[in-house]
């Protein structure tokens, strides 16, 4: 039980960037949506409101299909990718290794539509009270033909079945090839196995940094 939880807190806190490192059980769907609220005082970069939605599906025991949608920088770009994702290696141990491929498209104002290739590697420890993973993703657009890098390194705590507390670190290059830094974090609560409420702060190490409260819901069936 404790696993389980580890995992759907993981690629969740995780932001919308990948899967994980844990495949999700075929036939099942998880769905998570959220934002930023509450943003401090001339917060705009690196964090805003920044709303998410992330659907993903088991497609089969070893391979997980997903949408992931998001907007970023001052919600003026919006991000749309549907992505694949299957482990690497041993699917037993403790340390856990995953790929992950998607293909979709980025939009703004001030630029023609996009189309984006993005690949990614993850990799996942279970701990007797936690987990530890690192997700590492390169994006590539056909505008400017550049690949920019984000790494979410992620601790997580199981407080207790219902209770799960976590801090992540995240880290890329931006869409104006800018580098930023922020820190989440969170804790969350499972109403039932259904669904969960994620509640934290998130506030930035680079750029302006502003921060606000993000609170994330997350439903599995």
């Amino acid at each position: 039980m404790r696993i389980v939880a580890a995992f759907l807190c993981f690629f969740v806190i995780a932001g919308p960037a990948v899967s994980g490192a844990w495949s999700r059980e075929k036939g099942q769907w998880f769905v998570a949506s959220g934002g930023n609220f509450l943003l401090s005082d001339g917060a705009e970069l690196p964090v805003n409101y920044d709303p998410t939605f992330y659907a993903e599906y088991g497609l089969t025991q070893l391979v997980t299909i997903g949408l992931d949608y998001h907007t970023a920088d001052r919600g003026r770009i919006n991000t749309g990718l549907v992505f694949a994702s299957f482990p690497l290696g041993d699917t037993t141990g403790r340390d856990r290794f995953a790929a992950n491929l998607a293909f979709g498209a980025r939009a703004d104002p001030l630029h023609p539509a996009e189309k984006l290739l993005r690949g990614g590697l993850s990799w996942g420890r279970g701990l007797n009270t936690g987990w530890l993973a690192v997700d590492a993703t390169a994006t590539f657009g056909t505008n400017d033909a550049i690949f920019r890098p984000k790494v979410d390194m992620t601790w997580g705590y199981n407080i207790s079945d219902r209770w799960t507390a976590s801090v992540q670190l995240q880290t890329g290059q931006g869409f104006d090839n800018d580098y930023y830094a922020k820190i989440n974090p969170a804790i969350s609560f499972g109403f039932n196995d259904r669904y969960r409420l994620s509640v934290g702060a998130i506030k930035a190490l680079t750029g302006d940094e502003g921060g606000a409260l993000k609170i994330d819901l997350w439903t599995t069936y």
